[in-house]
């Protein structure tokens, strides 16, 4: 059974965050070497006589590939284990795994400077649990859908929300930066619909501040909530999942893998083991491991084109 330890994130966040220059926040895993030394026997070659790019061919020879996360549950080190975990850190890690590369270190950064560091080298790929968007994909190159989510809004257990539609024009909500949850509650202001959008930091943190009082809501990723639900409902006392709230169409969020510009090969090498462990249903058994639906969650081949078109 996979564990996301909240508080253990909160404390990593804070130190990280305060240690300089993102290319300093790497968090080193105990991640086993996945490729025995000699599996990959030519240049291109993962062993099995499946040929790699000359992309993925580099992090085979650097003999490292750095994945770029926040620390939530899409991919985090648990704080027991020290192990890179999460629904997203066990999809690379086991697509590392069929293409020969040998070792995955998570490298921790706030989410709303992912690209940023992405397109500085500092890490190889984004999985975050990153949604599909056009506007980032001027700026980044996504690979196909791994996976499907939508948003859960938190409340006190003892308010009279259940959803947008019980908002009075008062309310202070509180959302993560660079998410889709922003723009959401910022149009809820805007529209008057709410007082305040406020940015209250990490899942972590702004379940804090809603217990706390600071917010009167909260707007984050249904897949966080149903993991903590399953296996830590303790950190959500005093809080309620609110269901009166409605997702938009345009928050049915689609979750992919991004690299910077002129890694397109060594996306389309990671596109096609995710295929293929789809197929084998490894997908839905790491969601399972999490506490998260596959049926609320996953996809099939015929439904993981990005619908980009670079």
């Amino acid at each position: 059974m996979k564990r996301f330890v909240l508080t253990a994130t909160l404390i990593m966040s804070m130190i990280m965050t305060g240690c300089g220059s993102a290319g300093d926040t790497t968090a080193e895993t105990t991640t086993e070497a996945t490729a025995a030394e000699g599996e990959t026997t030519a240049e291109g070659d993962t062993g099995d006589g499946t040929q790699v790019s000359a992309a993925t061919q580099a992090i085979i020879d650097k003999g490292v590939l750095t994945v770029g996360s926040s620390g939530d549950l899409y991919a985090y080190i648990d704080n027991e284990t020290g192990e890179f975990s999460g629904p997203d850190a066990d999809i690379i890690k086991e697509a590392a795994k069929r293409l020969g590369i040998p070792d995955v270190q998570m490298s921790l950064i706030p989410f709303s400077e992912l690209i940023v560091n992405l397109n500085s080298g500092n890490i190889d790929i984004i999985c975050d649990g990153m949604y599909v968007t056009e506007e980032r994909a001027t700026q980044i190159y996504y690979g196909d859908v791994w996976y499907t989510q939508g948003g859960a809004f938190l409340a006190p257990e003892d308010s009279e929300l259940n959803g947008q539609s019980d908002f009075d024009g008062d309310e202070i909500i509180g959302y993560t930066p660079g998410t889709i949850w922003q723009t959401v509650v910022e149009q809820w202001a805007a529209d008057g619909l709410i007082g305040e959008a406020r940015a209250t930091g990490d899942q972590t943190e702004s379940i804090v501040a809603l217990q706390n009082g600071k917010i009167d809501g909260f707007l984050t990723d249904s897949p966080v909530v149903e993991n903590i639900m399953y296996e830590t409902p303790e950190v959500l006392e005093g809080v309620k999942l609110c269901d009166g709230y409605v997702d938009e169409e345009s928050c049915i969020g689609r979750i992919a893998p991004s690299v910077a510009f002129g890694n397109e090969d060594f996306m389309a090498d990671i596109n096609r083991v995710i295929a293929e462990m789809r197929d084998e249903g490894v997908i839905d058994e790491i969601f399972e491991s999490y506490g998260l639906d596959p049926a609320l969650h996953s996809i099939t081949n015929d439904e993981k084109d990005n619908g980009l078109t670079y």
